[in-house]
């Protein structure tokens, strides 16, 4: 009650400040047509006093003495506008809307009438040009030149931005080569739950919400204290739409194909936004879906007890995704002093997956017949991700200061949809198995562990060009009539994370001309609930144990078997033989599951009752509170600095389940364990900016930022999993890292849009955490794969960034439509891991990363082909200090292209293609020699129409 009573005094004290004082202020927006313009600088002249406007186009001045004044608005690609205006003492003056006109007829990117959207790179470049801090941006409008699907996509074209994928689809964001989870991903700068996926990371998934939500993404590379500084990589913002300044609809609809799945994709969206010719209301209201077919192709090789392969999965996926996207914003102008906002977002990701296992069992090798086993394994679920988000706020504008405040709450939830039953809802597994089955005993060998295959890099036989003639038999095929049933699995995920109040106050003023402070807080109070089941169900019934066969009616063809990796130049799909429909699976679940014929075998389940998913099943409840206090000091018209701290305290209490084996209790006894941690991180932020000349910056950054623990880094239990012989627990007691943080930067810009930037930036991290990885025994079962969270010794990583920007306007004619985009950034790290011989990198760190666009941009015409790259990386570290024992996610090269044509001044038709080198996602040991999985997810792309009024 206290802490509520000393909140609301100091929303008094600071709303009582705002309005105190007989001096005025001046309040207005800068636009293009009917759209905002973000990043122009609008300066008071015969004083000090300037001010960019924010991705609302608004600017404010404070403690303006009454009297007459100039005032003028300056835009990279625009004409600058000068205005004679008057202040009143005590009043705020509001400046009637600046419009600005393009520099050049040859600047439009499209023949436009006043409504069009022109020069997006300048609203981009304007913004990053006019920061004190390093930051880049990109506008809606050229997010939608490229075929970025969902807000994650829409990022990866940023210098040093980075996206790890999902089925081929962009998922998390990370931030100059370091982990996504070392990055702040947030909306509208609150960071939001992330209940994404059955792990327990702190990374934010953002396929599930759409890029016509999107208004502006906003990349801060180097942090100042009113950002959130959970952040070692940067912090990335994505803005959704707010209501534009007149009635506005648009309309896009769009039909595609994908390659491997040999189906069809499907795409719409509508925006309708408006506000009153008074200018106190407005609102903008849109609306997303996208439904595509997707397939994959995957093989994985899976390891026990040494570098050989017990167990070869050939994997074939196929699906339907489904994305739904909402974004609500409402705003209300009661006076020139005054402005309230709501804003609400919705995002739903629905995959319906079907997914058909072959495994191919090296370790079931019989040396006296030379045949081993393959089992099927026939997969349905149906998996679900649904956000909700609501926000209320204002903005308070006195005379001498500004005060802005935000209520928030958001809430995701990951879950499986009703397969096989309301009751039993998971993914759903139906396994089957034959034995007898002829190898090559060439592949074969036991160094003490059991019949494996090994890589010819191990000594083996097997390598990635052979690995699929295991067979004896090459016209081999899976037979139903052979296929025996060996286990129903009902495997059970649900993530539930909510953020119940995300509170936060700012209160900026200016002490003279050349002095402005910030300070504020900020409050976050949320918990999570996380609950795991891996049911495995045996054949108990009196009747014999069904085969394939006896489900013949549900027995088909395995869609997309005789084109099953062929990227790799294999036949291998032909050895399929018949599979079980999801029908099929539905139907032996109903036949069989409630009747005793299938009984839980407890021994094989991962459940609590038996001390298993004890790293999976675990709540948190956690707190926030930040403040901060923040200066910005004009120190001459050439140099500025910007300095301050963030103080924020963190506590966090774990409840999960301690499982425990002793002589008394044999069998286990399972209890309850709590586990707290509480610590408070200083956060010094400093930043210097020098202008030598108008179109020149050079950037100075130190400052310090943390990421704190992974939930399933503080469970205190964990996790076996049976099925992949690997076990995952927790560790209650590591310690969030940390990172002091270095940058210098150097940007010029010149001709109209053109732009060149270099910079270097270091970061000395303490407490990094490692997955230690190594095999040994646990809890009965040997050979296992054992991961836990550690800390490890000091770090550090030190980069070089540059980017360009160039259109060719120089040339005659037809040629002025070329230009390209690239960027190229350098990572290299260091850490060392205790027990581990050497240093290694940093875990998710690849040395290189670049980007290169292609583009024409001329008249009604728009046509751009996007190039991105990303190294190798080490995804996990192995404990022998041996390079063939890390995990390393291999270097992945991505190409896409869109067109756009617009035939009318409301009409504009596009053409897009995804994944055009259709490279492939490679995990591996130590090197491409040993791969630990492979997959392709093939080519997509889609035409269609959008209509803008």
């Amino acid at each position: 009650m206290e802490k509520n009573r000393f909140l609301i005094y100091v929303v008094f004290l600071l709303v009582s400040l705002t309005a105190a004082g007989q001096k005025g202020a001046i309040k207005g927006k800068v636009f293009d047509g009917a759209f905002p313009l973000p990043g122009a600088i609008v300066q008071l002249n015969g004083t000090q006093k300037s001010a960019s406007t924010d991705f609302e186009g608004s600017y404010n001045f404070t403690g303006v003495d009454g009297g007459t004044y100039e005032i003028s608005v300056t835009y990279v690609g625009y004409q600058k506008n000068t205005q004679r205006i008057t202040i009143e003492p005590g009043k705020v003056t509001v400046i009637p809307a600046i419009l600005l006109s393009a520099s050049s007829n040859d600047l439009d990117e499209v023949v436009v009438k006043e409504n069009s959207r022109r020069l997006s790179e300048a609203k981009a470049l304007n913004i990053q040009k006019n920061a004190i801090n390093l930051v880049n941006v990109i506008a809606a409008d050229g997010i939608g030149k490229l075929p970025d699907r969902n807000a994650a996509e829409a990022v990866q074209r940023v210098p040093g931005v980075s996206i790890e994928r999902d089925q081929g689809e962009g998922r998390y964001v990370a931030v100059r080569g370091l982990p996504a989870e070392w990055s702040s991903t947030t909306m509208n700068g609150n960071r939001i739950p992330t209940a994404a996926d059955e792990g327990a990371s702190r990374a934010t998934a953002f396929d599930f919400f759409p890029t016509e939500m999107i208004g502006y993404v906003e990349v801060s590379k180097a942090l100042t204290p009113d950002i959130d500084g959970d952040a070692l990589g940067g912090s990335v913002n994505f803005v959704t739409k707010t209501a534009p300044s007149k009635f506005t609809v648009d309309a896009s609809l769009g039909l595609g194909y994908n390659a491997k799945s040999d189906k069809g994709v499907y795409s719409g969206s509508v925006l309708v936004g408006d506000k009153s010719k008074n200018g106190k209301f407005g609102y903008i209201v849109n609306f997303s879906q996208w439904n595509r077919n997707w397939a994959s192709d995957n093989f994985e090789a899976r390891r026990s007890g040494d570098e050989g392969v017990y167990r070869l999965e050939l994997r074939d996926y196929t699906g339907v995704r489904k994305t739904t996207g909402f974004n609500g914003g409402f705003e209300f102008n009661p006076n020139e002093r005054n402005k309230f906002y709501v804003k609400l977002n919705y995002g739903k990701l629905l995959d319906e997956e079907t997914h058909f296992k072959h495994r191919i069992r090296f370790d079931k090798f019989n040396t006296a017949t030379n045949t081993g086993r393959i089992e099927l394994q026939n997969i349905y679920n149906e998996l679900n991700f649904d956000f909700y988000g609501g926000e209320v706020g204002g903005k308070h504008i006195g005379n001498k200061g500004v005060f802005t405040w935000s209520l928030a709450t958001y809430s995701t939830q990951f879950y499986y949809g009703n397969v096989p039953d309301k009751q039993n809802n998971s993914y759903y597994s139906v396994f089957f198995k034959q034995d007898g089955v002829g190898f090559d005993p060439a592949y074969i060998q036991n160094k003490g562990n059991g019949p494996r295959a090994y890589w010819d890099s191990d000594g083996g036989y097997m390598n990635p060009d052979n690995m699929f003639g295991y067979l004896s038999n090459s016209n081999f095929q899976d037979s139903a009539n052979l296929m025996n049933f060996t286990t129903l699995e009902l495997y059970k995920v649900g993530v539930k994370e909510r953020d119940n109040i995300v509170a936060a106050v700012n209160y900026e003023f200016d002490v003279n001309e050349n002095l402005k402070l910030k300070v504020g807080g900020k409050f976050l109070d949320k918990d999570r609930i996380a609950t795991f089941s891996d049911e495995f169900y045996n054949w108990t019934g009196a009747a014999a144990v069904p085969k394939l066969s006896d489900y013949g009616q549900y027995n088909i063809l395995q869609p997309g078997r005789t084109d099953y990796l062929k990227e790799l130049n294999t036949n291998i799909g032909n050895s399929f033989g018949a599979v079980l429909s999801p029908t099929g699976m539905n139907q032996f679940y109903k036949d069989n599951f409630s009747n005793g014929n299938l009984t839980l075998s407890e021994s094989d389940s991962e459940i609590l009752e038996n001390g298993g998913g004890l790293g999976r099943n675990f709540n948190v409840d956690e707190t926030h509170a930040s403040a901060y206090g923040m200066a910005t000091y004009k120190i001459s018209d050439k140099l500025t600095f910007l300095g301050g701290l963030r103080a924020t305290n963190t506590n966090t209490k774990v409840s999960g389940y301690q499982f425990d084996v002793t002589p008394e209790n044999p069998d286990g006894v399972l209890s309850k364990v709590t586990k707290t941690k509480s610590y408070l991180s200083l956060l010094p932020m400093l930043h210097l900016k020098y202008t030598p000349e108008e179109n020149t910056n050079l950037r100075l950054a130190a400052t310090r930022t943390f990421t704190r623990p992974d939930f399933g880094y503080l469970a205190p239990g964990g996790t076996y999993l049976a099925a992949d012989n690997e076990y995952d627990g927790g560790n209650p007691n590591v310690n969030p890292t940390y990172s002091y943080n270095f940058d210098v930067m150097g940007e010029h810009y010149f001709g109209r849009l053109d732009v060149v930037s270099a910079g270097l930036f270091y970061k000395v991290i303490t407490d990094p955490i490692f997955m230690d990885t190594k095999q040994g025994d646990i809890n009965g079962h040997t050979g296992v794969e054992i991961s836990q969270p550690m800390n490890g010794d000091n770090a550090w990583l030190f980069g070089a960034e540059v980017s360009g920007n160039k259109k060719f306007d120089f040339l005659p004619g037809f040629l002025s439509g070329f230009g390209f985009q690239a960027n190229y950034t350098f990572t290299k790290s260091k850490m060392t891991i205790p027990g581990r011989a050497g240093t290694t990198s940093l875990p998710r760190q690849g040395d290189h990363l670049a980007n290169l666009q292609l583009y024409y941009e001329k008249g009604r015409v728009n046509v751009r082909a996007a190039y991105n790259f990303k190294s190798k990386y080490i995804t996990e570290h192995g404990t022998s200090g041996l390079k063939r024992d890390d995990v390393y996610y291999g270097a992945y090269s991505a190409l896409d292209a869109n067109l756009t044509f617009k035939i009318s001044d409301h009409f504009t038709i596009f053409a897009e293609a995804n994944n055009l080198l259709n490279d492939k996602l490679e995990y591996y040991y130590g090197d491409d020699s040993r791969p630990k999985q492979v997959e392709f997810y093939g080519i997509r792309g889609q035409m269609g129409i959008k209509w803008s009024l």
